[in-house]
């Protein structure tokens, strides 16, 4: 009896380590699952709603932007505590280009990932293009198209939805007119 009674013991402090360390590694994750931060209406100065971009981006407590350009492309990333989380891009292409030949150039999605619109988009978890219907186009040897990729996984439908929502705000901007022929 006095040897199932150590072991019946033993097992009950390690269960209790168990549950102790199960315990401190919830409360980690929990911790930092959200975004502290303010979620921003803009992608470096083009209007977008925040609630397309907030289910895009990573938990963390601060977010900045680090905007880019070179020619023929602006390029914006979204950096969450440091590490940059979201990357989006502008930049004209010939007038015959298609979203599979943006795609194949572009990080986060493939040419054979879902399309919708007509052709005009194509989207993954982790990426998608997007074409942007300018009202009136600064030549007539090029259209303009916008990418966006993330650091990690998200639902595809949350990128599709945002992707056509910043090429509908890009089209609203000056962007048609500022982005030279690539």
């Amino acid at each position: 009896m006095h040897n199932l009674f150590k072991g019946g013991t033993r097992s009950a402090v390690s269960l209790l380590w168990a549950a102790l360390l199960v315990g401190l590694a919830t409360s980690c994750s929990s911790s930092s699952a959200t975004q502290e931060y303010a979620v921003p209406d803009d992608v470096c100065g083009t209007k977008v709603t925040s609630g397309l971009l907030a289910p895009l981006l990573p938990a963390g407590k601060k977010i900045s932007a680090r905007p880019t350009s070179a020619v023929g492309t602006k390029r914006c990333r979204l950096l969450v505590d440091g590490e940059i989380a979201f990357s989006s891009s502008v930049e004209k292409r010939a007038a015959n280009a298609t979203a599979s030949d943006v795609a194949s150039s572009a990080y986060g999605v493939d040419p054979t990932d879902t399309g919708s619109d007509g052709g005009r988009v194509i989207y993954s978890k982790t990426g998608a293009v997007g074409l942007v219907n300018c009202p009136v186009s600064a030549s007539a040897e090029s259209t303009l198209w916008a990418t966006v990729r993330t650091s990690h996984e998200v639902k595809a439908s949350a990128i599709r939805a945002f992707i056509e929502g910043y090429a509908t705000a890009l089209a609203k901007s000056d962007a048609c007119q500022t982005v030279s022929v690539r």
